[in-house]
């Protein structure tokens, strides 16, 4: 398989989320998605939908992280968390099943598919991670 571009619609997630430098996602990320899996039934999900991992953002080494599930709208926010609204993009996507450690890799053959293509990436680095199924579908948005 080999990435592909693809559109996304317009999205709204909500969910918990941190920020934090690059060197503290290893340590702090399994803790936000257990209490992300204590708490997600406070969420009014769409039927049907599945975890969503969002880097919402990176500046310098500070990353901007949220996991979540679609809603149909922010108007319900349980307390604690946050909304966020994705508006609808260009993204390159990629399929992984490997193990979760090695989603890096998957993310360095989408951005080499982008830099051979003359893509250009998100300066933001905002990307998605749609875990189903024990698969992930990744995406990176381009511009």
């Amino acid at each position: 398989m080999h990435p592909k571009i693809v559109d996304r619609h317009e999205l709204y997630v909500v969910g918990l989320g941190l920020t934090c430098e690059e060197n503290e996602l290893h340590t702090l990320m399994p803790e936000l998605w257990r209490e992300f899996s204590r708490r997600s039934h406070e969420i009014p999900a769409e039927p049907g939908s599945y975890p969503l991992d969002l880097s919402l953002g990176q500046r310098g080494t500070k990353h901007m992280q949220c996991i979540g599930l679609p809603v149909e709208s922010l108007e319900h926010i349980p307390k604690g968390m946050k909304g966020h609204h994705i508006p609808p993009a260009r993204y390159i996507f990629w399929k992984h099943e490997g193990p979760d450690i090695e989603i890096w890799k998957s993310f360095e053959k989408m951005q080499r598919f982008a830099q051979k293509q003359g893509i250009t990436l998100d300066p933001l680095n905002f990307k998605i991670d749609e875990t189903r199924d024990n698969t992930h579908h990744l995406y990176q948005r381009i511009l």
